[in-house]
């Protein structure tokens, strides 16, 4: 009697050992399954923020433009004028105005509205030509001078020569201690003040030659 006791308490606890072995082989199966899945979900939103912590409405930095600094109005203007090619739509526009279009043209690289507003006074070449001369010799020029002023401190009509339909307009920049200005002539021709800077192309054009030479 006491060995078929024995013997069934010995089955008995064979029996608790194989479950006990079923149910920690069980928890080891199912917790790497779950950690894989954590890790997953982690990797897929991973690459939408990195780890950084972003505000709205500061995810992307404005880039500078000459145009935004227009009143909203002559902004829109401007835009027409674009599309138009109609210089009725800068009536409006004062000489310092105009040298933050050309500015903003500069910025784009675009001869072809750089004419437009470009004072003519029986000087300026056809359109083609002055579009060829300012790919071959100024652009290059003009883009280190978009990029240069684009964090100006002033932008104002010299009063000291001003005269009723030619002004020079001064923008000045300043880093640290040095401070840059630059001079541009712009003259009233057909109800709109233009930029007088063809002579600056021919300047470019005469220094390249002599390059050559």
């Amino acid at each position: 009697m006491l060995k078929q006791m024995g013997l069934v308490l010995l089955v008995l606890a064979m029996m608790s050992l194989v479950s006990a072995c079923r149910s920690d082989n069980t928890d080891k199966t199912v917790r790497p399954e779950t950690t894989m899945e954590v890790q997953n979900k982690d990797q897929v939103k991973e690459p939408y923020n990195n780890g950084i912590n972003t505000t709205p409405g500061k995810e992307s930095i404005k880039k500078f433009s000459y145009l935004k600094q227009l009143s909203l109005d002559k902004q829109e203007a401007f835009t027409r004028f674009k599309a138009e090619k109609s210089l009725h739509n800068l009536y409006n526009f004062t000489p310092e105005d105009m040298v933050l279009v050309y500015l903003y043209c500069l910025s784009i690289g675009d001869p072809d509205l750089i004419y437009e507003i470009t004072y003519n006074g029986g000087q300026l070449p056809n359109q083609d030509k002055f579009r060829e001369d300012y790919f071959e010799y100024a652009m290059n020029y003009d883009s280190e001078t978009a990029v240069h002023y684009r964090y100006y401190d002033s932008i104002r009509v010299d009063e000291s020569t001003a005269e009723e339909n030619k002004v020079t307009v001064l923008i000045t920049v300043s880093v640290e201690t040095t401070t840059h200005s630059l001079a541009l002539g712009v003259q009233k021709e057909n109800q709109v003040w233009k930029l007088d800077i063809y002579h600056l192309i021919k300047e470019y054009i005469n220094k390249a030659s002599k390059s050559k030479t």
